[in-house]
């Protein structure tokens, strides 16, 4: 060994750098997205003052009693305590009680955020003096908007429905059912009730990822749904960031929640952007794919798989720590969080099998606290590893002397693409 990369690990749970130690003859190809430097306060600012298809927010909350903000869960990497003080100024600005000021984070049906983690997203002085809640999609606190054309009924957390003004502080990620994570994707599903989120799931159509429109039908796909929904709501608007490979904020785009949100999408399919040459497809024997920033929850592993499509004869390594250990979805768990958590408790754990290499089409992960049990049933054709020198070992003893490496440092995010060829 003696080939050393480093790479960011561990959103929320430290965002520190992880050595990979490679052998001394490896060749190493790390396979960066464009990027985007971190804005300034001034920038952020700067995209408060100009938004997008709508007033500033100053002006566009004159008069309102009340106002919730949505903000995305710990499984998004969204640093949202760097930008609700921009949005607070706002509100300040144009009037709005702070006392009926209210946070509702929005995880769909994801699990609930504890005091703590969400004074971490949101900002622990701001948790200390504003309202935070958690919406339940398994609760019946919620106002019934009708439903869509398609049959998809809307039910909406009550806070959030019963707030003169509504807006959305959340990521714009690539995402495999809507194209990008963002928008109105806050609003369905994360701050609606079961029904809707099962309809939304079941019925409507998938866009993939990081496809910025969606195909003219007769039937609106997930993003489509999510925004009429929004729209019959009255979500006023959004404040959206894209992130670079340090989980800085790179871009913040405010407005209209379709308008703002399509201008975010086209900057994040830029800087997200990965060019993948025809040498590295063919010659790579091995991807090693950071899943980082998406990376803190059990259940963001699949973002990150679609890379290795790209690349014809590789080895596949993912890295991904699972930090916080949760694989609880509760749609499809079809159970609530604290019956969840009581079958994992009653659980026996299980250790992986002796570690060893599997075939090139094979997926390996490298996990320090994805459950056995639940990396298995999730990924039952997949290899799961705990020692991260010993898979790269594992690896040396299996691939060429002079073996070509390719890393994707933040592969949660990055969009890969071919390379132009003349």
């Amino acid at each position: 060994m003696g080939n050393a990369t480093t790479v960011r690990s561990g959103a929320w749970y430290g965002d520190e750098e992880l050595t990979l130690n490679f052998p001394t003859g490896w060749e190493v190809e790390v396979l960066a997205p464009k990027d985007a430097p971190v804005l300034s306060d001034a920038q952020i600012e700067k995209a408060f003052a100009e938004p997008i298809g709508t007033p500033r927010i100053s002006e566009l909350a004159k008069g309102k009693k009340s106002t919730a903000i949505v903000v995305d869960d710990l499984s998004r990497p969204t640093p949202a305590y760097k930008i609700i003080p921009f949005l607070l100024r706002e509100l300040a600005s144009a009037g709005v009680p702070k006392s009926e000021i209210r946070f509702v984070v929005g995880p769909g049906s994801h699990r609930p955020l504890t005091d703590q983690e969400i004074a971490t997203k949101i900002g622990t002085d701001v948790a200390a003096e504003y309202e935070a809640t958690n919406h339940d999609f398994l609760s019946g606190d919620l106002r019934a908007f009708g439903s869509l054309d398609n049959g998809m009924p809307i039910y909406i957390n009550r806070i959030v429905a019963d707030a003169d003004f509504k807006i959305c502080v959340g990521g714009i990620y690539p995402h495999s059912s809507v194209g990008f994570t963002g928008g109105a994707k806050l609003i369905v599903p994360g701050v609606s009730g079961f029904a809707t989120i099962f309809y939304f799931h079941t019925y409507s159509s998938s866009r993939g990822p990081a496809i910025i429109e969606g195909e003219e039908g007769d039937e609106p796909d997930r993003r489509a749904c999510a925004e009429l929904a929004a729209k019959i709501l009255g979500l006023d608007a959004i404040v959206n960031v894209t992130l670079n490979t340090h989980r800085e904020i790179s871009g913040v785009f405010v407005g209209d929640f379709v308008k703002a949100h399509r201008a975010g999408a086209r900057f994040a399919l830029e800087t997200y952007s990965t060019p993948i040459s025809e040498t590295s497809e063919k010659a790579t024997d091995l991807i090693v794919a950071n899943c980082y920033p998406l990376d803190s929850d059990a259940i963001q592993l699949d973002k990150a798989l679609a890379a290795f499509s790209y690349f014809q004869n590789a080895y596949t390594l993912a890295l991904y720590p699972a930090s916080d250990g949760s694989c609880y979805h509760g749609l499809y768990d079809r159970l609530d969080y604290p019956r969840y958590r009581q079958q994992r408790a009653e659980q026996i754990p299980i250790e992986p099998p002796v570690p060893q290499i599997g075939p090139r089409n094979q997926l390996h992960v490298w996990s320090e606290h994805f459950g056995a049990d639940e990396f298995h049933k999730e990924y039952p054709a997949a290899r799961l590893f705990r020692n991260l020198e010993q898979v790269i070992q594992l690896f040396a003893e299996k691939l060429p002397e002079h073996a070509r490496v390719g890393v994707l440092p933040a592969a949660g995010i990055q969009i890969l693409a071919e390379q132009h060829r003349d």
